[in-house]
């Protein structure tokens, strides 16, 4: 296939042809300042029509829409050149595609799982943004230098409700990894379509060929497309590739499109599942949300200072200048600093970020400050901690105040405090007007913090637990409910691994429903959250989705 002549490109150097497809070539570019290179597709000259044009323009705008995604190449500009042609300034990727790579490479099912989490997280986020690929294939997978995975050619993308009214002629397709209704104008492509396109590129990464092709057979578009349209997925023949994976990859080919996973949210959670069940590192779902914020969305989400079940630790993020900052002053009531901790128990979470910080003892909490900050979260007994700003010395009235104090004024308070237990003590045996002596009870809550009163709920939740389609439906009940009391939850796919697990925020009702692909076991426990104090957890119950 021919190669157009690359365009002269201000602040660009050309370096060499990196590919050329059927209305565009591809070239490596060296960028002056800063210096780097780039990849620049560009369009070719010859029958350069109206709607090629506005198709690449339309991916132009798409890919610079989701460019932020770490498994979506990168869209740094668009613009025309001198001798009119557009073009498009990229991030570059070096060869090879995943297409070259799975015809010359085996590639094994761990790291095959990983691809497909990493690029149904990038398909995930196109689809929340109203955008539909239609073209996933491994030729439109690059890989970057780390090698992560990176989507591309967003060229005949779908955007909204647009791809509904489209012509079917109008849409281009790569017919092996294109489904049936698809290929035959049924559709024009929807988020299951490309599902099956993904799942498809997954398949061949297995196996070194499109699912539908025949070694040394008629592996043309025609003779294709009766295939993908008529016979079974095939299984990719290798022992190591699990029965549970096999049984992925066919579903999410089906013929009928509604048999598929219905997002490719739940397309990567199943590979999760498989991840989990071969005992690999656990990859993670990156997707944007409706307001364009990074999420992990295979994590149970936690709130802000939730330390009570467990501590998570970060490296410690160093401050741009060698400056130390100035130590927090927490609120009343005091508590005594504890030797090698930045953290104030009398708040829920207090970070301070100094040059200083070592890796031994250094706890950040997930939604770290920015650097050069200290950040001081509301206290969980009603009061406030409050920190001096960067570089300005803490007030000296407390000081002050404390010098002030005589010996005698403190012999007196110490007479005082002492009179007042004994108070306390002697109405605690003979006070109370039955004659009998306070028998100490079983507290089976956990205080929070300045608030030793008892919470009034003598037992911890039972759970009861069902299978629904699509997941787990949790419920609890306890004696002693009252109006106000909220609830905090917690589930992992073994009893083993819910302490472990993430505490969702608090929830209003006595119900969970945890959303899991069919089959798929969840144990789960509830606690009772009153008046800042909790009861234990309850025991945890499991149950398989249905």
């Amino acid at each position: 296939m021919s190669t157009s002549t690359p365009p002269e490109i201000p602040g660009l150097v050309y370096v060499q042809p990196v590919g050329s497809g059927g209305y565009a070539d591809v070239f490596l570019y060296e960028q002056q300042m800063p210096r780097m290179n780039v990849a620049v597709k560009v369009l070719k000259g010859e029958g350069l029509t109206p709607a090629i044009r506005r198709q690449f323009a339309d991916e132009a705008d798409t890919m610079a829409q989701l460019a932020d995604h770490p498994y979506i190449v990168q869209v740094f500009r668009a613009e025309t050149s001198a001798d009119g042609r557009p073009y498009l300034v990229m991030k570059y990727y070096p060869p090879p595609n995943m297409a070259v790579r799975a015809r010359s490479e085996r590639f094994t099912v761990e790291e095959v799982l990983r691809i497909g989490i990493q690029l149904a997280s990038a398909v995930e986020t196109a689809h929340r943004a109203g955008i539909t690929h239609r073209d996933i294939k491994p030729a439109n997978v690059l890989v970057s230098q780390y090698g992560a995975p990176g989507l591309t050619d967003f060229g005949i993308a779908g955007r909204g409700g647009a791809a509904a009214e489209e012509e079917a002629d109008d849409v281009g397709v790569s017919v092996p990894w294109a489904p049936p209704e698809v290929l035959f104008g049924q559709s024009n492509g929807d988020a299951r379509a490309d599902v099956y396109s993904l799942a498809a590129t997954l398949w061949q990464l297995l196996v070194g060929r499109s699912p539908f092709e025949v070694a040394g057979g008629d592996n043309s578009a025609y003779a294709l497309m009766p295939r993908i349209r008529s016979n079974p997925v095939p299984s990719t023949g290798r022992a190591d590739v699990p029965v549970s994976l096999e049984r992925l990859l066919g579903q999410s080919m089906a013929k009928d499109a509604n048999n598929r996973p219905a997002t490719a949210l739940g397309f990567a959670r199943a590979l999760q599942e498989i991840e989990q069940e071969q005992r690999f590192p656990r990859t993670a779902i990156v997707v944007l949300d409706e307001q364009g914020q990074t999420t992990l969305a295979d994590q149970t989400p936690s709130p802000v200072g939730d330390e009570d079940d467990r501590t998570r630790v970060r490296s410690p993020q160093a401050v741009r200048s060698a400056q130390a900052l100035p130590q927090a002053r927490p609120a009343h009531p005091a508590y005594p600093a504890v030797s090698g901790s930045t953290s104030i128990p009398a708040a829920r979470h207090t970070t301070v970020t100094s040059a200083h910080a070592g890796a031994a003892g250094a706890s950040v909490p997930d939604d770290v400050a920015e650097e050069g900050t200290i950040r001081v979260d509301r206290a969980r007994a009603g009061g406030v901690a409050t920190a001096p700003a960067p570089g300005e010395a803490p007030t000296p009235a407390d000081d002050t105040a404390r010098h002030e104090i005589s010996p005698a004024m403190l012999l007196t308070l110490v007479g005082v405090v002492v009179a007042l237990l004994a108070g306390v003590a002697l109405w605690a045996v003979f006070g109370r007007g039955d004659g009998d002596p306070v028998t100490p009870t079983g507290n089976k809550t956990v205080a929070g913090p300045g608030d030793d009163s008892p919470l009034d709920i003598p037992e911890v939740p039972t759970i009861s637990v069902k299978p629904v389609i699509g997941g787990v439906a949790f419920s609890w009940s306890y004696p002693g409910a009252e109006k106000g009391d909220t609830f905090r939850f917690r589930s992992a796919a073994t009893v083993e691994a819910v302490a472990d697990a993430g505490t969702s925020p608090p929830l209003p009702t006595s119900t969970k429903v945890v959303e899991v692909a069919k089959g798929t076991q969840v144990c789960g426990e509830a606690r009772v959250v009153r008046g800042g104090q909790q009861t234990n957890w309850s025991a945890p119950r499991c149950e398989k989705a249905g």
